[in-house]
């Protein structure tokens, strides 16, 4: 019997792993896909050069541990500013609208994080009387939640800590996270289904694979996943931890890769474009990563799920368009045959991109931060209450929750 089963080897997972492992402690880490890593994946087979398929930017870089891991392990990464624009209706804003358009936004994010002295509401409720470019900020929040104003939680939104530029990992921070992660033991392809906790003495997690038996167990699989009843909790979860569970959403926010036979947008580097319109939603563009000439486009919100679920033709077709707006026709006849969709929602190991607090339940992610009946711990991007949807709130939870579970080792 293990000390310590650990459900899910994405970031969370990982970091509990090693910590467990760093107090002297047995562990079994488990992953349901067929590889480690979770939302932090890097794909370098489509085009031969790294495409994280999920998180790529290091947050709060100084806060952030993977700022360190790279610079250990050499990883490329971009520091200085990254040039961004905004398109409205086909056409990019010149220097006077892009400084009023970003103010704007940038004080809707102000006014968010002021509303957590007042009663908590959804996010667009404090925007009453909206400005010009309130469709904007609209549009620039629905890419960094992955839901509409009207769903969000605003005190959940205000808690997030923004501290410093967003740098991105040139050569991928889903690659960066293994390396960390190297020493940790990771059994893949072995989804939990069950966990069975009736017994005082042991917890017993089912998989396709088999029994394993442990005296604590830490789940940092992704809300979504916990929500669809894929993992049963036998007896039941207690009502605290499941109104928790319930009092969050997975947000939509899937990506588009395409490539390009030649450079097509000039000395654009690494930049960051939102192109949005009346009656058109927003497709965020990180233009020529690494200076290589390919596009990601994320599309977020219901609309993005749907999109994504059209297909890879449709969503390419999507941010190609916005793209024939704003460089010209050269755009689309430069297009190489070669696309890479990433369809979060479509994953069952994910089943969205990350999770939001619904109005009301912003306490959601700290309840889940206590343990039940002191031998089941939650830990994951959901669960962090100050870098939440973060690859390093997940890396810190994981941490946490290894720490509770020694703990609780140590007290029987």
């Amino acid at each position: 019997m293990k000390d310590v089963v650990i459900i899910g080897a994405g970031a969370a997972g990982l970091a509990a792993a090693a910590e467990v492992a760093r107090a002297g402690r047995s562990y079994c880490l488990i992953e349901a896909a067929p590889q480690i890593g979770g939302r932090a994946r890097t794909d370098r087979a489509t085009f031969g050069i790294p495409v994280d398929l999920g998180c790529h930017w290091l947050h709060s870089p100084a806060q952030n541990p993977f700022t360190a891991a790279a610079e250990r392990f050499g990883f490329r990464v971009r520091r200085d500013e990254q040039s961004e624009a905004y398109a409205w209706n086909r056409a990019q804003l010149d220097a006077e609208q892009f400084a009023e358009a970003s103010a704007y936004v940038e004080a809707c994010f102000d006014r968010i994080i002021a509303a957590r002295a007042a009663p908590d509401c959804p996010v667009a409720a404090l925007f009453p009387d909206p400005d010009t470019w309130h469709g904007m900020f609209e549009e620039a929040f629905l890419l960094k939640q992955g839901l509409p104003a009207r769903v969000a939680s605003a005190h959940d939104f205000g808690a997030y800590v923004w501290e410093g530029d967003d740098w991105p990992v040139v050569d991928g921070l889903g690659d960066l996270v293994a390396r960390s992660a190297e020493g940790v033991v990771a059994t893949v392809s072995t989804p939990a289904r069950r966990i069975d906790w009736r017994r005082a003495d042991r917890i017993a997690v089912e998989t396709d694979r088999g029994t394993i038996e442990a005296r604590q167990v830490i789940v940092t699989v992704s809300m979504g996943v916990l929500q669809s009843g894929a993992i049963a909790f036998d007896p039941a979860l207690p009502g605290w931890a499941q109104t928790a569970i319930d009092g969050l959403l997975m947000g939509n926010m899937n990506k588009i890769v395409v490539a390009f036979r030649r450079n097509v947008f000039g000395d654009l580097d690494h930049s960051l474009w939102m192109s949005c319109a009346a009656g058109r939603q927003a497709v965020e563009c990180v233009i020529r990563p690494g200076g290589e000439n390919i596009v990601v486009g994320m599309v977020g919100g219901p609309f993005g799920k749907a999109l994504a679920a059209a297909g890879a033709d449709a969503m390419a077709d999507y941010l190609v368009s916005a793209l024939c707006d704003l460089f010209g026709s050269d755009v689309r006849a430069a297009l190489d045959p070669r696309s890479l969709l990433v369809d979060w929602d479509a994953n069952p190991f994910t089943a969205g991109c990350y999770a939001v607090a619904k109005p009301g339940h912003a306490d959601a992610r700290a309840a889940l931060n206590r343990p039940v009946a002191e031998r089941i711990h939650f830990a994951g991007e959901a669960v962090h209450t100050r870098y939440c949807g973060d690859v390093h709130g997940a890396h810190f939870s994981g941490i946490d929750a290894a720490r509770r579970a020694i703990e609780s080792l140590a007290t029987v």
